[in-house]
């Protein structure tokens, strides 16, 4: 064979071998061979590579709320949770207040709310507030609410947040008597049916004042008879008598809370951790029906640790039981939001306040360790891609 000719039949073998090759490379990679041949040749600290990872990092698509330093812990925390997903979190927080039991803590009270809800205002967050029936001295009792004791100091409460320049659009929505159907309150000498009394009551003073402010309610997925005094005698049932009496008019939305739970180390194993049963989405459907809602959200959570005052109580949960109780709470809002054929719309408060430290002796946080941290993030991403709205309570320190 002439050399010619050789040169020709090598050059044709080579080509072949380096054929072949780049096509194994490329069934193994999953890939196609112009992209195998880029990728090879592109540097690997380009800018394209470095974009991609850091949207990846991103829990959302939008850009974080621009949130000036301020004093208040609720925005501080937001800021936090930003620098987290390197985006955009939410634009609704949580926040919780109580009654004002005179002249004197009505001033007080509608300055104190009144600071929150400006701040609020100027970093384009809505709020939630949860009023609490507390009062300075301790749990307010139902029955003196409606017999008309705190009357006057309710009216100079929102007459004050008025005089302080807030206005409707800043109120957001404000939920009274959270969780009635537990054994948290003074309301032993009520009945369920009592609750849309005291509900219609203060909705109705909120509403003279801030006439298109946004009135709800919260209950317990788990509900106790009114005279129960523990935790342990709760049971999934309707909630219709508690909700039957209330004015429609007030109420536009209507909240359902519910959280996993375990037994203390030092007794025998128990948990409720499949959202499915600590939810109750089918009670919180029917109690929409009955208010002729649309709008259903949720308050829950999952905690990282429980019983943490008590070295021989305390529980630790795994980070893979922490997402799969997250991925069941994604589940249930989806089986509510494709109700029907997307019926309702629903948006879920996620509680993740550290209380470690406090009686309730949980930390629900998300941003103490990676793990936690990581799980948080993929929860986001998951709502945001299930396009869920989320709304936040956590109102403790900045984390160092």
């Amino acid at each position: 064979m002439k050399n010619k000719e050789l040169r020709i039949v090598n050059i044709f073998l080579l080509t072949l071998v380096i054929a072949v090759g780049l096509l194994t490379l490329s069934l193994s990679a999953n890939s196609d061979i112009l992209s195998i041949i880029k990728e090879t040749l592109q540097p690997k600290n380009s800018n394209s590579t470095m974009l991609s990872r850091t949207k990846d990092e991103r829990c959302t698509e939008k850009s974080a709320l621009s949130i000036v330093p301020a004093e208040d812990p609720q925005l501080a925390k937001l800021s936090e949770y930003q620098d987290t997903c390197s985006s955009y979190v939410t634009n609704r927080l949580m926040f919780f207040t109580s009654f004002p039991r005179d002249k004197a803590t009505a001033k007080e009270l509608s300055s104190e709310v009144s600071t929150k809800l400006i701040a609020f205002k100027e970093a384009k967050v809505t709020p939630i507030v949860i009023i609490e029936p507390y009062i300075n001295t301790g749990a307010m009792s139902y029955r003196e609410y409606l017999n008309g004791q705190y009357d006057t100091a309710v009216d100079q409460f929102f007459t004050g947040l008025a005089a302080n320049g807030i206005t409707s659009d800043m109120m957001g929505t404000w939920v009274p008597f959270p969780e009635s159907n537990t054994p948290s309150w003074n309301n032993k000498d009520t009945e369920p049916k009592d609750f849309s009394l005291v509900v219609n009551k203060y909705l109705g003073a909120l509403k003279k004042q801030f006439p298109s402010a946004k009135g709800s309610i919260l209950l317990s997925a788990t509900t106790y008879e009114p005279s129960d005094t523990e935790y342990s005698n709760g049971d999934y049932i309707s909630l219709v008598p508690y909700i039957q009496n209330i004015d429609k008019k007030l109420v536009t939305s209507i909240g359902i809370q519910g959280f996993p739970w375990v037994s203390r180390a030092s007794s025998q194993r128990r948990e409720i951790f499949r959202a499915s049963e600590f939810l109750q989405t089918d009670r919180a459907i029917e109690a929409a029906q009955e208010l002729r809602t649309r709008d259903i959200w949720f308050n829950t959570g999952s905690f990282g640790t429980k019983y943490t005052l008590s070295a021989k109580d305390k529980v630790e949960i795994s980070p893979a039981d922490r997402k799969a109780i997250l991925d069941g709470i994604l589940e249930e809002l989806m089986k509510v939001r494709n109700y029907q054929q997307n019926e309702y719309r629903i948006f879920v408060n996620l509680f993740a306040e550290n209380k470690a430290k406090k009686p309730e002796a949980t930390d629900w946080s998300y941003l103490q360790d990676t793990n936690s941290t990581t799980i948080l993030k993929g929860f986001i991403k998951q709502l945001n891609t299930a396009k869920i709205d989320l709304s936040l309570y956590d109102d403790s320190v900045r984390s160092q």
